[in-house]
């Protein structure tokens, strides 16, 4: 069965800037993480950046305090951490775009490079269907032991989206479906739909992005409050 879908990154889609360091602040902020860990995570993420380290070990490291914890337990932090840290931080022109895309018909999915868990809470907060993301293992008792597979980024989004879609036995409807995302490791999944919107695109996805036909370029921010 086809169906209309809407896919939208996470990060710097929807929301300014990245969430997993911001998660571990938090957790520090909240004693699940030592501040030992938040440093360590918070140098990984560096050395990343530095290109000195890949990705998934740099989340391994990142996450490293949660080993041993409980879903439980890290689903009401996850909860918590979303409406105190992350909607404040909603785009608003971005979320007007999900709803009109509910509001016409489609399937919201968030495909995310963020760990899954934490934005569980998005599913109540924004009334959508699923979060695909980056998965942790979770051992028989339900104690989390660490990251598991790939970092949900470039190529990994579509891969993800059509063992999902496999797994409910549905198909995406390209002709009617659309995807947002915000960096180049967003393009494998916009190339997927046939709208395609670059949030605040840098120079790499602009010029990746074309010779792209339906490409809709936005600028999103987050409007300064009112004065009093």
């Amino acid at each position: 069965m086809q169906k209309k879908y809407a896919l939208f990154d996470f990060d710097g889609t929807l929301c300014k800037g990245d969430s997993i360091v911001p998660f571990c602040r938090y957790a520090r902020k909240q004693r699940y993480a030592t501040r030992r860990q938040l440093l360590a995570g918070i140098g990984a993420a560096i050395r990343f950046q530095l290109g000195r380290m890949p990705i998934e070990e740099a989340k391994a490291v990142a996450l490293a305090w949660m080993k041993g914890r409980s879903c439980l337990e890290m689903a009401d932090l996850a909860r918590r951490f979303c409406n105190d840290v992350l909607v404040p931080n909603f785009f608003p022109d971005g979320i007007a775009a999900l709803q009109k895309e509910k509001e016409e018909g489609a399937t919201v999915l968030l495909i995310t490079a963020s760990p899954s868990f934490y934005l569980e809470p998005m599913k109540e907060i924004l009334g959508i269907t699923d979060v695909i993301g980056t998965r942790m293992d979770v051992d028989p008792s339900g104690l989390y032991t660490g990251l598991v597979g790939d970092n949900c980024r470039g190529l990994q989004k579509p891969l993800r989206l059509a063992e999902y879609l496999a797994s409910k036995g549905e198909r995406l409807d390209y002709d009617t479906s659309a995807a947002y995302g915000n960096s180049s490791g967003d393009i494998p999944m916009l190339q997927v739909c046939s709208r395609k919107v670059a949030v605040n695109p840098g120079k790499k996805m602009r010029k990746l992005l074309a010779q792209t036909e339906n490409v809709t370029v936005v600028s999103w921010g987050i409007k300064p409050a009112p004065k009093p």
